[in-house]
C-alpha cells in the first residue's frame, strides 16, 4: 500500500460521475456475468484441494479469540473477543456477482463503518485465502458496503436517489488484512428492501492505494473480487423483529426470493456468513466468520462511476 498524491486524487475525482443508478441491479453484461460465473466455479474446484487449510485458518482464529478473551478482565478496555467455542464453519468461495447501482469509489480506510447508523451490531472477522497456494493472503484491502437498519444505503437517502452520494459515508469502507490474512470489520446487520434480502456488498483490491485523505483509490491496484454476502433466514427473522429494524415498511424479500443469492450459492459455493451471538442476546451483536478464497491472478472491472469527495 502507498498514499497517492493530492493531484492523483483529483484526477481520479474528476473521472467520476453523478448518474442516476435506478434499481438496476444488473450494471455489466450478460456476458461479463457469465465470466465471472465461470470463473467463480474454476476458483470452487481450486479451493477444494485447500479445504484442509481453510479449515484450520479459521479455526486458529477461533482459538485465538478464545485465548485473548480469558486473557481480558473486566477493567480493560480494550475490545472483548468474541467467541467462546471452536465451530465448523464452511469456507465462502466468494461467487463473482453484480456490485449492484449503490457502490461509491473512494471511500474511506477504517475499520467501524457504523457511524450513528442504529441496529444491531456486526463484527465481521474476514480471513482471506489464495487458491493457488491455499495460503493468507496478507495487505489485500476488504471492501464493503450495506444497507442501514431500514434499507437504505449511505449517500443514497431514498433508493434511486443519489443526492447525498459525495458526503455520506454509513456502512462504507474496508481496511486491509493482517500479516495472517485477517481483518476485522464492524458494521451493523443490514436491512431488507424491495427486491432484496439482507446482504452485504464486497470487493476485494489487490496492491491498492491509500489518498492523503484516509480514503481508498478504488482504481488503483487491481480488482480481484466483488460478490455479495448473506444470512440465514432464521437470523433475519430475529434481527427485524427488533427496533429499528421493525420499523421497516418496504416490501421483505426472503433469501428464496432474491435471485441474486441464488446465484451466489451457485457451483457448490455458500454466500453465507456464519453467525453467532456477542451475548445472552442478539442486542448484543453478532460475530460473524468468513472465509473468502481467491485466485488473485484475476482482475475484474467494476461498474460504478460515483465517488465520494469528503471536501464537498
Amino acid at each position: 500500500m502507498h498514499f497517492s498524491s493530492f493531484v492523483a486524487f483529483v484526477v481520479i475525482a474528476a473521472s467520476c460521475v453523478s448518474a442516476h443508478p435506478g434499481e438496476e441491479h444488473d450494471h455489466v453484461s450478460a456476458t461479463e456475468l457469465a465470466r465471472r460465473e465461470a470463473e467463480g466455479v474454476a476458483r470452487h474446484l481450486q479451493a477444494r484441494k485447500c479445504a484442509s487449510a481453510i479449515d484450520a485458518f479459521e479455526k486458529r482464529r477461533m482459538v485465538m479469540r478464545e485465548y485473548l478473551m480469558k486473557r481480558q478482565t473486566s477493567t480493560s478496555s480494550a475490545q472483548q473477543p468474541h467467541v467462546t467455542a471452536i465451530q465448523n464453519s464452511t469456507c465462502i468461495t466468494a461467487p463473482e456477482v453484480t456490485e449492484g447501482p449503490y457502490y461509491i469509489n473512494d471511500e474511506f480506510v477504517r475499520t467501524d463503518l457504523s457511524e450513528t447508523q442504529g441496529g444491531v451490531k456486526l463484527v465481521l472477522d474476514v480471513g482471506v485465502i489464495d487458491t493457488t497456494t491455499c495460503q493468507p493472503l496478507p495487505n489485500v484491502f476488504v471492501e464493503l458496503w450495506n444497507a442501514n437498519a431500514t434499507g437504505v444505503y449511505g449517500g443514497y437517502s431514498a433508493q434511486g436517489s443519489n443526492s447525498n452520494v459525495h458526503k455520506e459515508t454509513f456502512l462504507r469502507g474496508g481496511y486491509y488484512t493482517n500479516a495472517n490474512g485477517i481483518v476485522e470489520i464492524s458494521t451493523i446487520y443490514p436491512g431488507f428492501y424491495q427486491g432484496r434480502t439482507a446482504h452485504i456488498h464486497a470487493m476485494v483490491h489487490k496492491d491498492w492505494s491509500q489518498n492523503e485523505n484516509g480514503t481508498l483509490v478504488s482504481h488503483a491496484g487491481s480488482l480481484v473480487h466483488i460478490g455479495q454476502f448473506f444470512f440465514d433466514e432464521a437470523w433475519n427473522d430475529q434481527v427485524f423483529d427488533k427496533a429499528p429494524y421493525n420499523t421497516n415498511h418496504q416490501t421483505r424479500t426472503l433469501n428464496s426470493q432474491d435471485g441474486i443469492l441464488t446465484q451466489a450459492n451457485s457451483g457448490g459455493n455458500n454466500a453465507y456468513i456464519n453467525l453467532s451471538s456477542l451475548g445472552s442476546d442478539i442486542s448484543k451483536g453478532l460475530l460473524g466468520y468468513i472465509s473468502m478464497c481467491y485466485n488473485i491472478t484475476l482482475t475484474l472491472t467494476r461498474a460504478s462511476a460515483h465517488c465520494l469527495h469528503p471536501s464537498l
